[in-house]
């Protein structure tokens, strides 16, 4: 028996997904936000369980571990991490090297007005060192962030991607007077660390939120790490990264674990949008305390390479994706005649009212619960009893009285608010990339994916929605999917011309290119990945005059004068700037490994007469009152099976909502369709 493991830790549940010899577990436990380690071990106890073998048998027995979170979303949202404090170039403390005369949008959010100080240094646009920092001068803007209660440093200063000497200076000075030994010593992070990027502002960005999410994240990974250890897993604990690929702990930055959850979940889509062979797929992953978005086009990812994390602008590539505040979860309330949803959620704990642990907010599942969506006595296979009355209860006294009308009324319009919401935020989404809605399928997943896709897709005018088997924990199993992947930058400055000495241009670049191969060869043998089994992906950051892009080179190496024409002609299908000469600013290399991955069974057909999954029947509330609704058990339907609305379908995991007018279609994977 050998396992691979995924697990995903997301604000109100962990999901597993776990295979072994053709068998998949999925497992969903309760988040435990106090202790993240709680939840991924409980997660692996209850695997195990499922699969009848102690944990520690399990463990020996596993292949890969790979784990994708919501750490550092959270961190943002409760703002729980350290208190920083930032030195900069002195003129620049306030912009933080953005446009003049404009305030950082890092500033009162990461790091607080008042624990910036700025230093006289200087490096020139050549990358010469034109003034060093004064050890005084340093000394005092430590003493300052300190006396101010700064429990970590970051230094960033202008133009250290062309020369870091200044910045590693004033890191010596900290080391030198808080060695790292001293108790209460805080850590001290330069930017050049985490980014070889020529743009400043982002530079600093990029370290500020690595320095704000590295606590959490290196009290969590560690521990973890250790525990499994302990337990008998021999090989490297693997993170997800918000880049779509995964690293061991002691090669995993901070910052690049921001939204791995839900990037996770897109590469799992990639995966399935290549299977049906599907030109468009949009994703819509709606859990108890936020919805995610993300789109593929012909089975690949698509990629922002100047995202923003909240309003933070960074220049490091992420999986375009795009969340708003709204799930299961999310609270309720009127404002004025209307309901307001979100942001704020009940997460696992208290949770819903339904849950009967001190919740008093009303919130969509109990909506579902009042509609008779949610069976209160099957909730999570029955592990999690649920109390409709206290549901009715909040409702009742959050919606309908201020409203003056029925709790069920109420119920209803809860419900459409989020699906109204997701809707435009979906469509939206779809229009800012130049696509139409129309033209998608949309994957659901995600708890409550199954709840309110289809009418989510009504809305948005999406004609067919793919709820999968594993739809309650696809993002663990889009981890499932994803390979070793490790990027390295280098900031060397090289001008390509079509003109001029192009051979000794082609020399320098292929130079440079060989170089971090060489060291990502090296890093990938030191895990036990060989060079013949590595793949390579380049791109540049490149400009001509005020006009930048990120483009891919056309050939891995430059062989002729042809290949920098056609990176020429990359760089105009990006800019519209048609040059003759660009300036490559950076080059970013992925090398990537592959790791096994789980393949889908298929199943014969059964025909589509489906009564043998209809399990009972309930009082359902759909849109002109209740009516007596088929229930079916999902694991009881058989390939060929079809579903017509108005139905539920339910697991252990979730319940899918089948509207009236809707058929539900299951194919040779067990993949129902809905149309």
């Amino acid at each position: 028996m050998r396992f691979t493991i995924d697990i995903d830790t997301g604000g109100t549940f962990t999901d597993g997904f776990t295979t072994c010899d053709g068998k998949t577990i999925q497992v969903k436990v309760d988040t435990t936000p106090h202790d993240l380690t709680v939840c991924f071990l409980d997660c692996i106890n209850e695997t195990a369980r499922m699969f009848e073998i102690p944990v520690t048998d399990m463990l020996r027995q596993t292949d890969v571990l790979r784990f994708s979170s919501t750490i550092g979303s959270n961190t943002l949202i409760q703002r729980s991490g350290p208190k920083l404090g930032l030195i900069v170039t002195k003129g620049f403390e306030n912009s933080l090297y953005g446009r003049e005369g404009e305030k950082s949008p890092a500033l009162g959010f990461l790091v607080a007005d008042n624990m910036v100080v700025g230093i006289e240094e200087e490096v020139d646009s050549e990358g010469s060192q034109v003034k060093e920092p004064d050890e005084a001068d340093v000394r005092a803007a430590i003493h300052s962030l300190l006396e101010n209660g700064a429990r970590a440093i970051v230094i960033s200063l202008r133009r250290s991607s062309l020369n870091a000497s200044n910045e590693r200076k004033v890191k010596q000075i900290v080391r030198k007077d808080y060695p790292r030994h001293y108790i209460g010593a805080v850590s001290v992070l330069i930017a050049t660390d985490v980014s070889s990027t020529h743009d400043d502002a982002a530079a600093t960005n990029i370290a500020l939120l690595n320095a704000y999410f590295h606590p959490d994240m290196v009290r969590f990974l560690y521990k973890a790490e250790d525990d499994v250890r302990k337990l008998g897993f021999a090989k490297p604990l693997l993170i997800a990264h918000f880049d779509g690929g995964v690293a061991r702990v002691a090669k995993t930055t901070a910052v690049k674990t921001y939204g791995s959850g839900p990037a996770a979940g897109i590469c799992g889509t990639a995966c399935m949008s290549r299977l049906y062979n599907l030109p468009y797929v949009v994703s819509l992953d709606i859990g108890g305390t936020s919805t995610d978005f993300g789109i593929t086009v012909d089975g690949n990812l698509i990629y922002n390479r100047n995202p923003l994390i909240e309003t933070i602008p960074i220049k490091l590539p992420m999986i375009d994706l795009q969340s708003i505040a709204g799930g299961g979860g999310s609270v309720a309330k009127v404002t004025g005649t209307s309901i307001r949803l979100g942001p704020e959620s009940v997460g696992g704990a208290p949770g819903p009212a339904c849950y009967d642990l001190g919740g008093t907010k009303a919130t969509p599942t109990d909506a579902c619960v009042v509609l008779g969506y949610i069976d209160p006595d099957y909730f999570l296979g029955g592990k999690k009893k649920l109390k409709a009355a206290r549901s009715k209860e909040v409702i009742e006294r959050h919606i309908a009285r201020p409203l003056g009308i029925s709790v069920e009324e109420a119920a209803y319009l809860l419900i459409r608010e989020l699906e109204n919401m997701a809707a435009a935020s979906l469509s939206s989404f779809i229009s800012a990339r130049g696509y139409e809605a129309k033209h998608f399928a949309l994957f659901s997943f995600g708890g409550g994916g199954g709840l309110y896709s289809s009418a989510i897709a009504d809305i948005a005018g999406i004609r067919q929605v793919y709820a999968f088997p594993f739809s309650s924990v696809f993002s663990a199993y889009g981890s499932s999917t994803m390979d070793i992947s490790h990027t390295y930058e280098s900031s060397d400055i090289i001008v390509l011309s079509v003109n001029g000495n192009s051979d000794g241009q082609i020399e320098e670049f292929n130079r440079v290119v060989a170089r971090i191969q060489r060291d990502a060869i090296k890093d990938m043998k030191g895990e036990g990945f060989p060079e013949e089994k590595l793949s390579f992906f380049l791109e540049m950051e490149v400009s001509s005059g005020d006009v930048s892009a990120v483009i891919d080179s056309p050939s891995f190496l430059l062989q002729k004068k042809e290949h920098v024409k056609g990176l020429l002609d990359n760089f105009f299908k990006k800019t519209g700037a048609r040059v003759s000469q660009v300036t490559v600013q950076l080059f970013r290399l992925r090398a990537v490994s592959s790791i096994p991955h789980p393949a889908l069974p298929s199943f014969e057909t059964a025909g589509e007469d489906a009564q043998k999954a209809v399990k009972s029947q309930r009082d359902v509330y759909w849109k002109d009152g209740f009516a007596k609704t088929d229930i079916y058990e999902s694991k009881l339907l058989s390939c060929g099976n079809t579903v017509h609305g108005p139905a539920l379908i339910e697991s252990e995991t979730t319940t899918i909502r089948i509207p009236p007018g809707k058929r539900y279609t299951v194919d040779k994977f067990r993949v129902g369709i809905v149309e």
